[in-house]
Formats: structure tokens, sequence, C-alpha cells
């Protein structure tokens, strides 16, 4: 598993609103203590913790797509499909006389980088953001289910949303039998040659990075396509879309255990598409030669990701006995329709009232998230775990005041506020630093609010960022059947498979529970 282009795309490519500047909302802390740590004192907080289960959250505001199925030795098995509109790449096509389907290919770039480059023309490739390496089933149907831009409900006014749940409504309206079926699909890190015509119909070769790229039926779209050249079904994309309506993109378990991948719908560097290859006569009157021809259909418009698969029984029934009034032994954290964590800060008021009355200059502030690994012996391991406002939906002070922002590796970026895996001699562990956000409710009266931990790929991608990397936003996704508090989540959290069980604060191991950790200076 590598990290993969397509979350610096993510961070880059959102809508970008208007950007209000953080170092005039927020204060750094602990310059001074820094150069001179003597007199630094620590200090144990209580917290409280529970996890939550994640129902439905929305998933068509995302720029890339997970397809696939991955197996957690904990959590279960997930499959990630895809049900996408799809447009003409030009209106009102004319194909030509006489026209012959050759071939319907359909091909979706996966994210790749460079593994070994031969020198002979030929470079290997290694595929990024895959999870698992085993096949799944793979299947593409023609569906009647219409793919709203505006939402109905609320007189067209808002975008519509789409969740990750609604594959059954969508499967109820598969027209006809599926385009293709593949019972062991798998990935391939391999590169392929397509042939584009280019001005005067010959053959033009080019070798393109690894691509999910299928063969699909020529009757089918001799009959919906090319037959149907002239009619007002053809006419313009909005006649188009209604004719054709969406295509289910679906991945199932086949008892291999599966692997998921994360599919480039950016544009960037390929675009996603189906591409009919055909010839027809020349046109040139006298002559009986072909040529030939070819029409792309893009996978544009609307689309999102659905999950099908629950969390394991045991599972389930730890994260439904979790409740908030005292908080729990192990935190479950899965991404995508999984689980997350609630997390509160001083739940003890009057304790809150007497640090606030110490007066207390805050160094650092530390969440140190122990992996229990008694429970969890294998799968992958998240990259990094992600801490925000729940109460505001918003990231924290601390995210936005690092400074270690690295576009270029994400693995390496932000750390001061959120560390990678690590290990030490109780064992591994996820490190948050929220420094200022403690010290903004100890010393400033903040709002003590709720936190939500997740799993995320890209620490750069959970917010919208301006081409300097300035911060404009949060990408939060909306769910439902959730609790009111949790009304939505960072939308990147859709885009791994991963899993972790975390110690909590009730935790029978006292060096790994979960405490707020306070480095300060008392001057009084």
């Amino acid at each position: 598993m590598k990290l993969n282009r397509l979350f610096r795309i993510t961070a880059f490519t959102a809508v970008v609103f208007a950007f209000i500047g953080c170092d005039e909302e927020f204060t750094e802390v602990g310059g001074e203590i820094i150069n001179n740590p003597s007199n630094v004192e620590v200090r144990e907080i209580e917290v409280n913790a529970y996890s939550q289960k994640i129902n439905s959250i929305q998933t068509n505001n995302l720029t890339n797509y997970m397809l696939g199925v991955h197996s957690h030795p904990v959590y279960g098995e997930s499959a990630a499909s895809v049900v996408t509109q799809v447009t003409l790449s030009r209106e009102d096509p004319q194909f030509g006389e006489n026209i012959q389907l050759d071939s319907v290919v359909m091909t979706i770039p996966y994210f790749s980088t460079i593994a070994e480059n031969t020198g002979d023309d030929e470079i290997l490739y290694e595929l990024d953001s895959i999870y698992g390496n085993e096949s799944f089933k793979l299947s593409v149907y023609e569906t009647s289910y219409f793919l709203n831009d505006l939402d109905p409900e609320v007189g067209f006014e808002d975008r519509q949303k789409y969740y990750s749940d609604q594959q059954d409504i969508v499967e109820q309206n598969i027209a006809g039998n599926p385009l293709f079926v593949e019972d062991e699909f798998k990935p391939s890190s391999l590169s392929y040659a397509s042939y584009e015509i280019d001005a005067i119909g010959l053959n033009d070769t080019i070798v393109n990075t690894p691509a999910l790229r299928i063969k699909l039926p020529t009757d089918y779209f001799k009959q919906k396509i090319i037959d149907k050249e002239g009619s007002e079904d053809l006419l313009n994309n909005s006649n188009f879309r209604n004719y054709l309506r969406s295509l289910l993109i679906k991945a199932e378990p086949n008892g291999t255990g599966g692997s998921q991948i994360l599919l480039d719908f950016s544009g960037q560097n390929a675009a996603p598409k189906i591409s009919m290859y055909y010839t027809k006569e020349s046109g040139v009157e006298g002559e009986t030669d072909r040529v030939r021809g070819s029409f792309d259909l893009n996978l544009t418009g609307n689309r999102f990701n659905t999950f099908k698969g629950e969390l394991s029984a045991d599972v389930l029934q730890e994260v439904d006995a979790q409740t908030s009034e005292t908080g729990a032994e192990n935190l479950y954290l899965k991404a995508q329709e999984g689980s997350m964590a609630v997390i509160e800060l001083f739940p003890d008021a009057e304790e809150l009232e007497a640090i606030r009355n110490e007066e207390l200059l805050v160094n650092e502030a530390d969440l140190t998230f122990y992996v229990n690994e008694d429970l969890l012996t294998a799968g992958d391991e998240p990259r990094r775990l992600y801490l925000y406002d729940l109460t505001n939906n918003t990231f924290l002070a601390d995210y936005a005041l690092d400074i270690g922002f690295n576009v270029a590796n994400p693995d390496a970026s932000l750390t001061t506020f959120s560390e990678g895996l690590a290990e030490d001699d109780n064992g591994k562990f996820y490190n948050i630093r929220i420094t200022n956000h403690v010290s903004s409710i100890i010393n400033e009266g903040a709002e003590n609010v709720k936190l939500g931990l997740v799993i995320v790929p890209n620490i750069n991608a959970v917010v919208v960022r301006g081409q300097q990397g300035s911060i404009a936003g949060s990408l939060m996704s909306a769910t439902r059947n959730m609790p009111g508090l949790i009304d939505r989540i960072p939308a990147v959290n859709s885009l791994t498979p991963t899993g972790t069980i975390l110690h909590g604060n009730m935790s029978g191991d006292e060096d790994k529970r979960l405490k707020l950790r306070i480095y300060y200076t008392n001057f009084n």
C-alpha cells in the first residue's frame, strides 16, 4: 500500500471558498517554554470516549471513488461499488455511413507510481491505494435510476445528496442483463496500449499508465448509441442523461478475500470513459475503402460510492453497548460505513473550573491512542487519525497552525498535530497534539466542544485548500440515520477501508489508557 497522488488532487481541486486567515483566529502558545523547559509539570486529565457506528455517508461530493472488496480480520468483509452518469463527448454525434462497431472499452485510471524504468522503453508500475491483493466479482449494469443535480425535496435549491447505503434502490432499477461480468477480477499494475484515431483516420498508439479496462458488448452499444444517430435521445446531454440514466459498477465478494482500489475519476491524467471503436465508409464518392473512427462516452456528471457489508456481530454488539455516560474500554474505528469515536475533554465541569482558576500556561497537550494489539493482530493499519470539532464540524486550531504542511508527501505532513503510527515500550500508538485547543478552553473560556476521531488516508485532504495551501474550510460529508450530534464527518473517511482498535478511557491497562496529558508551567 502506498500513498497516492489522488489525495493531493482531492485537496486542491475541491471548490474553494473565501479564505479567512487562521492566524487571525488562533494564537500559538508554548514558544517560550520550548527554549527553556525548566519548571514544566505534567498532569493527566481523565477524558470520556466512546465509539459510534457510521450508518450512512454522503459520497457524491468526492473526486475519486473506491471499488472492490476488502476483508478485515476484525471488522469483516465490505464491498465498494460505484454508480455513475454517462455523458456524450459530442452532442448530436454523426458517426458516418455503414458503421461496423468493432469494440467497446471502459477505462477508468488507477493511481500508480513508477516502480522501475528499464531504459528499454519499458516502465513497470506499482499501484497506489490498493488494499488487499486478491480478486473480486465485478459486474457492470445499466440502470434506470436517475441522478438529479438538485434536490426536489427542497424545491431544487440545494445540490442532491447521494448516500453510501443506496445500492439496493439502484439495483431495483437495473435494466436488462449485465453488460460485463468477471468472477475473478483483479486490478492489474500493467500499462496498456490504446489506439487513438488521428486526424487522417490512422491509428496512433499510446502507452498508458495502469487502469481498470474492460470490454463491453458491441451489440448493446450498437443498438443503444450508434443506431440512435440523429434521434432526440442523442441531441444533447440533457436528453441523453434521461435516456441512459446511470451505470452500476458493482463489486461483490467471491471468497478469496478480495482487494479494494481507488479509481481516479478526476480526469487530471486520463479521462474515465467508454470508447467505441468502429469502421465506416470513407465518405469519398467512388471509393470503397473503409476508415476507422471512434466515439467516447464520458463517465462524468453525478456519481457516488455505495458500501455493502455490516460490522461483525461481536464488534457491532460492543459498539452499540458503549455510551457517553461512562466511556469505553476500547474504541472501534473503521473507515467508510464503519465506526468512529467521540472524545469529550474535561467531562468533570468542576475539575475544569478548578484548572481554569490556576491560570496555567499550557506548553503542550496530547491525546495518545494506543492500539489494542491483543484484539488487532492483523490487517491494514490506518495511515493517520484525524481529530476535529464534532460540535461545529470544523478543523481544530492545532490543525490550522501546524506549519509542517507537505503537499508532496502527505504521510510526512502536519505531524506536529497528528503523528503517524509510532511505537514505544508500551506498543503501537497514534499521538494527536491539541495544545492550542486545550489552552483556549482553559485560559480563554472557549467552549469545551465534543471531538470526533476518524481514520483518514491523507491528513491534507480533510480541508479545502487554496493554491498556496491556505485553508478555506472543512471538507465534510453529510450523514443520515445517525444521532443528532453526528450530522457530518470528514469526506475522505470514505477513501480507505482500513480499521483499528484503540484503548479507551476505561481500558484495564493503565499505561495504555486514554488520557489528556497536559505539560504546563504554573507561575502562581
